[in-house]
């Protein structure tokens, strides 16, 4: 795959992940994996070192570039608020 087809892609599962939050009020990973892997496919997840399956990293850096500085990341329960 293309360095710009990744890059819009990436942008497709981050725009994903934005609607959902909105329109949730909160972002739980473990479901949202699967939703990704499912949709978007294999090359935005990976497994990481715990054996579970994860998004990818290059995902999240640019969900966090921007996304609201209100949205928060909440350790305890693997979500987004």
């Amino acid at each position: 795959m293309r360095e710009k087809d990744i890059s819009m892609k990436i942008k497709d599962v981050v725009d994903y992940m934005l609607q959902e939050l909105e329109k949730n009020g909160v972002l739980h990973q473990k479901g949202l994996v699967l939703i990704i892997k499912e949709k978007f496919g294999d090359q935005f997840v990976f497994t990481n070192s715990h054996g579970t399956l994860s998004i990818d990293r290059k995902v999240i850096r640019e969900f966090n570039k921007v996304k609201s500085k209100d949205v928060l990341w909440n350790k305890e329960s693997y979500c987004w608020i």
